[in-house]
């Protein structure tokens, strides 16, 4: 207990100590304030007035000390200059030797580049003292090379006189005046003379400005012929210059006023049009000479709309011998790639137009590049996972891809479909239109195979089942696929069995199944893509009737033959028995044992002819009272709930009609909306239509 106390009251004592000294520290602090405050204003007051003297070398000094204080990036790392402040002898006599050196490499060099002149500037300041500023033409003009604060007299710069150094200086920046050249810019434009740019035939006056080259020659030392092939140059250039000006002129007025039918403006248009071919025509004969158009065409080619004449080879003697010259022929180039022949994958759409669907495996008539040929197309669409799934039909409204077997073409390329070559159908001849995708040797399409077998004997979880596979191969590929039952309980195929009928085999499911179940196992199997390839002809003479494969439905309306109808594939009604489920039946010790709740509370059915039915009741005098009283007040309330009731079916009756009225005027406005949309859409979709058609 005494160290505790010793130990506090230490603590206290120094606690004590430091708020003495801080409460000392803080009196001498404010009192060292108040004087220098106080001396502050006194040294102002003396320098008040002594503030204007020796400004200029004030002035001086600090610039000096801000010179000394900045590093000059330049001196360090290209190091001080040698030209210092130089004098008058010093720059005449510099001035006659750079003089002489050029008289003398005046004629060694043919361009020499001239040096400014010295641009010292010499004042007096007094009669006896001649000093020196630094050359204004130099690149830092403000720069001094010693710190002596002698070098600079600030009286040169504070002059206000005609041709001191400020008015020098005026003309620097970028409010002087800058209209009246230098006597020296003179002389050195002066020496350059006219002269000509071989490359680019433009001629330069004395000033660098281009020069006119249509100065007209000396007429006086020319001959006759001379003379005559001058005038006549001069004549069709001014002719050229005119018509020119005048084409533009025509060609203006009539992008002006294109909505106006003018036919003059119109003819002035094509006369301008004319007169250019004219002149274009006239440049190439100047140009390529006197062959003219051959050599042209052998510099860049046959044109557009020119007769030229090709030679082919390899061309069948059938082609020749039914060429009809009357019909065009269309020459083409193909890609050694296109001239294989195998299968194409393209996205297939039917045309909108087309009243009817496409059936797979029905051939149609494909126009791909160059080629016309008949194919028989197999229809699939892609799932998910990548797998390519047989389609009977194409889409209604959705893109499809189609795989037949031609000649391959690159990607992208556009594929139109036919379904009849003969023009008496009517309706839309263009079946599909589509894009091909890729090509290769085969492509694997997959139709659905559903396998259905149905149950033997059935223990709990395992079930013998029979009919869906042939033999004991075929169940021992298909051991582990998964199969299910119409109910939804998923199973496995185990093993086959040794005894029954042959494809027989055990299964596992997840639940018991029953007896009427039928197990379906859910596989895919590949179609075959037909390799059927027959080019159209029937543009040629000898085979105008082109006959291509015929559709089967075709085949059966020529040929009067009835569908053929698979008695397995018509719908037939399904009957189902209705199961008698056996009456739930519950143990009485169950029963016993289970809550109030959860016991079953099924009350027996009585006889209605029972000995309480015989019984007569005699009621007394005041019940009889009651009774004929309770049955007034029923007939009273009896008539009010019959006067309502009608009066609310009449009241109901009359807001039907209302109600019919104005859905009758809601249903006119929402035809003629439906309306103006349907109008608004098909316009909309023509204006699609035509701007696709135009490209």
């Amino acid at each position: 207990m005494k160290m505790m106390k010793m130990m506090r009251r230490k603590v206290v004592q120094r606690v004590i100590v430091i708020l003495l000294m801080k409460l000392v520290i803080a009196r001498v602090m404010t009192r060292w304030k108040i004087l220098s405050l106080k001396t502050l204003q006194v040294t102002r007051k003396k320098n008040i007035g002594d503030w204007k003297n020796n400004i200029s070398k004030k002035a001086t000094m600090s610039f000096l000390e801000r010179k000394a204080a900045n590093v000059n990036l330049q001196e360090l790392i290209y190091g001080t200059s040698t030209s210092a402040v130089v004098s008058d002898d010093e720059a005449g006599n510099k001035k006659d030797e750079e003089d002489d050196e050029r008289s003398d490499d005046e004629d060694d060099e043919f361009f020499k580049v001239r040096k400014a002149g010295s641009n010292s500037l010499s004042v007096r300041v007094d009669s006896t003292v001649e000093k020196e500023v630094t050359a204004l033409g130099e690149d830092d003009s403000s720069r001094l090379f010693s710190r002596d604060s002698s070098g600079i007299d600030m009286t040169l710069w504070l002059d206000n006189s005609e041709g001191c150094l400020v008015e020098s200086l005026r003309d620097r920046f970028v409010t002087g005046n800058w209209g009246n050249d230098n006597e020296e810019d003179k002389s050195e434009n002066e020496a350059f003379d006219d002269f000509e740019d071989l490359q680019t035939g433009e001629t330069f006056g004395a000033n660098g400005d281009i020069a006119e080259k249509d100065e007209e020659p000396n007429i006086s030392n020319m001959t006759d012929e001379e003379m005559r092939i001058y005038n006549a140059e001069k004549k069709a250039k001014q002719k050229s210059e005119f018509d020119e000006e005048f084409d533009e002129d025509l060609k203006s007025n009539a992008k002006a006023s294109l909505n106006q039918n003018d036919e003059t403006i119109e003819n002035d248009y094509m006369e301008g049009l004319k007169r250019e071919k004219e002149a274009r025509q006239k440049r190439n004969e100047e140009e390529f000479g006197e062959e003219g158009e051959r050599s042209r065409i052998r510099h860049e080619g046959f044109r557009q709309g020119m007769y030229c004449r090709v030679r082919i080879d390899g061309v069948p003697a059938s082609f020749v011998a039914s060429f009809n010259p009357e019909m065009p022929l269309v020459l083409g180039g193909l890609t050694p790639q296109e001239t294989n022949i195998g299968l194409t994958r393209c996205r297939f759409k039917k045309h909108r137009w087309h009243k009817k669907i496409l059936k797979c495996n029905d051939p149609l008539v494909f126009s791909v590049g160059w080629r016309r040929f008949q194919s028989i197309p197999v229809f699939s669409t892609e799932d998910q996972n990548g797998r390519h799934r047989y389609l009977k039909y194409t889409p209604e409204h959705m893109h499809c891809h189609a795989t037949y077997y031609g000649p391959q073409v690159p990607p992208n390329t556009g594929v139109l479909a036919i379904q009849h070559m003969t023009g008496n159908i009517a309706g839309f001849r263009i079946a599909a239109t589509g894009i091909a995708l890729e090509l290769d040797a085969s492509f694997h399409v997959v139709k659905k195979l559903k396998l259905v077998g149905t149950p033997t004997k059935i223990y709990r979880n395992t079930a013998f089942l029979t009919g869906m596979f042939n033999s004991d191969l075929e169940v021992s590929r298909f051991e582990g696929a998964s199969i299910k039952t119409v109910s939804g309980i998923r199973g496995q195929v185990k093993k086959a069995l040794k005894e029954g009928q042959p494809g027989s085999f055990r299964a596992t499911f997840e639940d018991k199944i029953l007896m009427s179940d039928i197990v379906f196992c859910r596989t895919w199997m590949p179609v075959e893509i037909k390799n059927y390839y027959n080019p159209v002809t029937n543009h040629l003479a000898s085979m105008e009737n082109w006959r291509g494969m015929k559709s089967k439905a075709q085949l059966q309306i020529e040929t009067n033959t009835p569908i053929e109808v698979n008695p397995d594939s018509i719908y037939k009604p399904i009957e189902r028995e209705e199961r008698q489920f056996k009456k739930l039946f519950v143990p009485k010790k169950l029963e016993a044992a289970l809550p109030y709740a959860n016991k079953p509370k099924d009350q027996l059915k009585r006889n209605k002819n029972r000995y309480t039915a015989k019984r007569a009741v005699i009621m007394e005098k005041e019940e009889k009272e009651k009774v004929s009283f309770i049955q007034a007040l029923n007939t009273i309330r009896n008539e009010k709930v019959a006067i309502r009731k009608t009066k609310r079916m009449e009241k109901n009756a009359e807001n039907a009609k209302k109600n019919a009225k104005i859905d009758e005027k809601i249903a006119e406005a929402r035809k003629i909306i439906k309306k103006r949309k349907h109008r608004s859409d098909g316009k909309r979709d023509a204006f699609k239509e035509r701007k696709r058609i135009k490209g």
